[in-house]
């Protein structure tokens, strides 16, 4: 049911994309026997060797999926270009799990159009498809997204502090359960998250207690219930230069990190033990973990998932979006799309996802 779910929002996103792009059916005919050509390309200009060695995995990965998808080595009625980009973020460097330069890598179908007064090809926002290269907050579409410190409002005193609680809190994240193992090295896991990593390391997410997770929460709450204090304080001076005292009874002081801290202590020892699950329920209270299973199990990417042996290049960890198309769903598509094929469909049901674990560098 979810897959479905999920399934028709892509076809309505991809709905979308096609009437806003210019409405090209009613002015210009879609070419479908047209040949077209693969391109490559990197957006990764950066200087250094490492950049240029990045760059040429990249394309070496870059040409497996060229070669091995059907749609990709012979495509017709659209040129296909394929882009990787990269991915740079310093507050990304500070969590201890990460380690190899991440990317992304996408493929755009570019369609081909008889109105040539458009340029022939359909280049704006076409349907695409994209994948992540070496990026742990991928994979399981539950991004902890915890704001570290904001240098237009927070004391310079709480940087180091702030940065540190909120890579910690970061960290961790909620996954969908296993689907299956489809083959050494990729697993496929609820919501068509698909994982292909090296199967001889240690796994890539390791479980989380509790008390794990409700330390690193009260820790991340407590610096910033000491920025709101004195952000709330410097509010109050602002208010009180204007001749405005509002009620001290009336206004709202920062109390996230007490209400946090009585619900860790409501735990008990036997729950603080326990694998936590996340799970947005009332019961649950503001830090929604409980220990009795309900919703999605926490967890962290394991630092050790990674060869270290291996420079920071190497492509050690991909992230898909998997949703092959039935048949009634490639039936339905094209009537709702003014006679295109759900291409990204097609790529989907092509891509041999079994033979992706070669695809992992390796000692």
């Amino acid at each position: 049911m979810i897959r479905e779910i999920a399934y028709k929002i892509v076809l309505l996103l991809f709905s979308i994309i096609i009437l806003a792009s210019a409405s090209f059916a009613q002015s210009s005919k879609y070419l479908p026997n047209k040949p077209g050509k693969w391109t490559y390309y990197s957006n990764i200009k950066s200087p250094g060797t490492e950049v240029a060695a990045f760059n040429k995995n990249l394309a070496v990965l870059a040409e497996w999926f060229h070669l091995n998808v059907p749609i990709l080595t012979n495509p017709k009625g659209f040129d296909v270009l394929t882009t990787s980009f990269g991915i740079w973020d310093d507050k990304y460097k500070l969590q201890a799990c990460n380690y190899g330069l991440r990317s992304e890598l996408n493929f755009d179908f570019q369609l081909f159009l008889s109105d040539l007064a458009r340029g022939g090809k359909w280049v704006i926002e076409p349907p695409h498809y994209s994948f992540y290269i070496n990026n742990t907050e991928t994979g399981h579409g539950t991004n902890s997204n915890f704001l570290g410190w904001d240098n237009t409002k927070d004391p310079q005193s709480l940087e180091a502090a702030m940065d540190k609680a909120a890579a910690g809190l970061n960290d961790l994240f909620r996954i969908f359960p296993l689907v299956r193992d489809i083959a050494p090295g990729v697993k496929l896991y609820g919501d068509g998250n698909l994982i292909v990593f090296n199967p001889n390391r240690p796994p890539f997410w390791i479980p989380v207690t509790v008390k794990e997770i409700m330390e690193v929460k009260l820790a991340y709450y407590k610096v910033k219930h000491e920025i709101d204090s004195i952000n709330y304080e410097k509010m109050l001076a602002s208010w009180a230069k204007m001749n405005f005292n509002p009620d001290p009874e009336h206004t709202m002081r920062p109390q996230l990190y007490q209400m946090i801290k009585q619900e860790f202590e409501n735990f008990t020892t036997e729950e603080l033990n326990s694998p936590a699950y996340s799970d947005a329920s009332d019961e649950n209270g503001i830090s929604s973990i409980n220990a009795q299973g309900n919703g999605r199990a926490v967890v962290r990417f394991n630092p050790d998932c990674w060869d270290r042996s291996l420079p920071v290049t190497a492509v050690q960890f991909m992230s898909l979006q998997y949703r092959p198309a039935t048949e009634q769903e490639r039936d339905e598509f094209k009537p709702r799309n003014k006679g295109l094929e759900d291409f990204v469909g097609k790529f989907f049901n092509k891509l041999p996802v079994g033979k992706m674990g070669i695809l992992i560098d390796k000692k």
